[in-house]
């Protein structure tokens, strides 16, 4: 769904316009091949700090630090390349939750210069693959899922409303830039601008201040960001201008009433 490349020099924009830049996060020729993409591929976790314990044998590693780019896990010192989907591979402490010992394994950020995967201990927001990892109390969820691979699992709060109390709703609270975010009991409408909320049928209208803009990825994924309208009729008599989605930083943008 996304091609593995590197970062963007210039800045580039998800708002339905082709980018032209053949080095850059995604080129157009990557996106409209992305239905095509038949590679298998690792989902993506999130989370903090911990202990790795994968295999770093003479045998095995290689000698590309953490953060580096990489393809396989034979090119780093630490015998762990973690593979973002279409983003890219980087050395880092770990591939996967069995890589750490008493907690999860984090995604890196590609939107970070060193991008490193890390050992984190169960914490919320640590990055999970299942209930198991997470403290007591806590339950590994989906936070951000794009086009079913570029997904963000950590430990949080709630997994349903059922979890909730006084009227609260279960919501992912992320911050796209950072690549990190938790599910959380928060009050129907207070996300405010530019946030990431989940569109239909998600609770992402519910959970917004105003609308779960749409903001569409060159026309081949869309992503919810909180923002001032849907269309030019919530606009009164102004236009309403699309979210937009910055590659080079992650940055989310949400509608707005021009």
């Amino acid at each position: 769904m996304l091609a593995a490349c590197g970062y963007v020099e210039n800045q580039k924009v998800f708002d339905g316009e082709e980018t032209s830049d053949s080095d850059g996060f995604w080129s157009s020729d990557e996106a409209t091949s992305i239905g095509d993409e038949t590679t298998e591929t690792t989902e993506t976790t999130t989370g903090d700090v911990g202990i790795a314990t994968g295999d770093t044998s003479a045998d095995t590693a290689g000698d590309l630090p953490d953060g580096a780019a990489c393809t396989s896990d034979a090119e780093c010192l630490s015998a762990n390349c973690y593979t973002v989907p279409f983003l890219g591979g980087y050395c880092g402490e770990c591939t996967n939750d069995d890589d750490c010992s008493g907690g999860g394994c984090t995604a890196p950020n590609p939107f970070d210069p060193a991008p490193i995967s890390t050992c984190n201990m169960g914490e919320l927001g640590g990055g999970c693959e299942s209930d198991e990892v997470c403290e007591k109390g806590l339950t590994c969820g989906n936070v951000l899922d794009l086009l079913g691979l570029i997904k963000i699992n950590t430990c949080g709060n709630c997994s349903t409303t059922d979890d909730c109390i006084g009227g609260q709703i279960c919501a992912p609270i992320v911050v796209v830039e950072d690549f990190s975010g938790i599910d959380d009991c928060i009050d129907p409408g207070t996300l405010p601008q530019n946030s990431f909320c989940q569109l239909p049928p998600g609770n992402g209208a519910e959970a917004c201040e105003d609308f779960c803009s749409v903001v569409d990825i060159m026309g081949i994924a869309q992503i919810g960001a909180c923002g001032e309208c849907e269309s030019d009729a919530d606009c009164g008599g102004g236009t309403c201008t699309p979210g937009e989605f910055v590659l080079d930083s992650g940055m989310l943008l949400g509608s707005t009433c021009q």
